[in-house]
């Protein structure tokens, strides 16, 4: 799973502007991809690896005050859904179709709080190790 997560200290709420998301490698089992919300309380605030935000304003100084983290986890009774990012159909490394890249704009439709989360989670068929690549995009608005 993928989370993009707002601290509770930001002063910024986070406009969700795209999700995706990118066929990597091995068997992927049909599914659906859901987008879930989540609130920090402290006990149930998601947790896994830290990715580095990149501006996409190239060459600015900002540095982005939302945390990403791929491998996350997140508490089952803390996850609600609010929408789903997009289908799977089962495939394979060697199915005629691939490479794929889904991409959906939310166009600024989530918000995310301070100590606020969204994540993506997929509900899936086993796969072999399947492997795919999340991305995020959003706007950091001050409160």
């Amino acid at each position: 799973a993928f989370t993009l997560g707002n601290p509770k200290v930001s002063g910024k709420n986070l406009h969700v502007m795209t999700l995706g998301m990118g066929y990597v490698s091995c068997t992927l089992g049909a599914g659906v991809v859901h987008i879930c919300s989540e609130t920090d309380a402290t006990s149930t605030a998601p947790t896994g690896t830290a990715a580095t935000p990149r501006n996409l304003l190239v060459g600015s100084a900002n540095n982005a005050v939302a945390t990403p983290l791929t491998t996350s986890t997140i508490p089952t009774a803390a996850a609600k859904q609010i929408g789903i990012l997009c289908s799977l159909g089962a495939s394979l490394a060697s199915t005629a179709v691939q490479p794929w890249h889904i991409e959906k704009d939310i166009d600024g439709g989530i918000v995310i709080q301070p100590g606020g989360s969204i994540t993506l989670h997929a509900t899936a068929a086993a796969g072999s190790t399947p492997l795919v690549a999340f991305n995020a995009t959003w706007e950091e608005v001050s409160i």
